[in-house]
């Protein structure tokens, strides 16, 4: 090979390398679309953890579900509670949540901003609501996720010792006796 042929080939090699490494870096960084999921799994504790402290984030006083650590409760209830179309329910919602965190922000759940993340939530809550009122109405329609995601997170939050003891006033059952309690005229009764 001529010197002149090898410099001119070198030079194409080098412009070549230089406009495609760039390209295939940047198409590197495309964010790639969830892969929907068979089963909920351990692995996705995290995005029951986002989703529950969402629904009931912490506070300055009071820790949120995460420190509750209700994404375990309802993974649990999932693996070993839930009827076979309440699991095929919430694996729907888990995907679809996935699912549309990337069609709106190109991005999982869990890497959404607060703000983003409620405008989710809120839009699931107002799907399950109209759901709800269509079966009020009479009309065949099946039950919305977000329905029982949201009383899965409840009851977990309020289940835990965080919730039953910062979020909520402790009243231990049965509690101390008190044989005479004098009543005011009309008072009822404690329960």
């Amino acid at each position: 090979m001529k010197r002149k042929d090898f410099l001119r080939l070198s030079g194409s090699l080098a412009v070549g390398t230089v406009t495609t490494a760039p390209a295939l870096l940047v198409s590197g960084c495309e964010p790639t679309p969830p892969v929907a999921r068979e089963n909920i799994t351990e692995k996705d504790i995290p995005i029951l953890n986002e989703v529950a402290e969402t629904i009931l984030p912490a506070t300055k006083d009071v820790p949120g579900a995460k420190a509750a650590k209700t994404g375990d409760y309802i993974f649990m209830m999932y693996t070993d509670m839930l009827k076979d179309d309440d699991r095929a329910l919430l694996l729907l919602g888990i995907n679809k949540l996935d699912a549309d965190a990337f069609g709106l922000f190109k991005t999982d759940f869990n890497g959404l901003e607060k703000e983003k993340k409620e405008f989710l939530l809120r839009n699931y809550h107002n799907e399950a609501f109209a759901y709800g009122q269509q079966k009020a109405a009479g009309l065949p329609i099946n039950k919305h996720f977000y329905g029982l995601l949201r009383s899965l997170t409840l009851s977990g939050y309020f289940g835990s010792e965080i919730g039953s003891t910062k979020a909520r006033i402790y009243n231990p059952v049965p509690g101390g006796f008190k044989g005479c309690i004098p009543l005011k005229p009309g008072q009822k009764p404690l329960g």
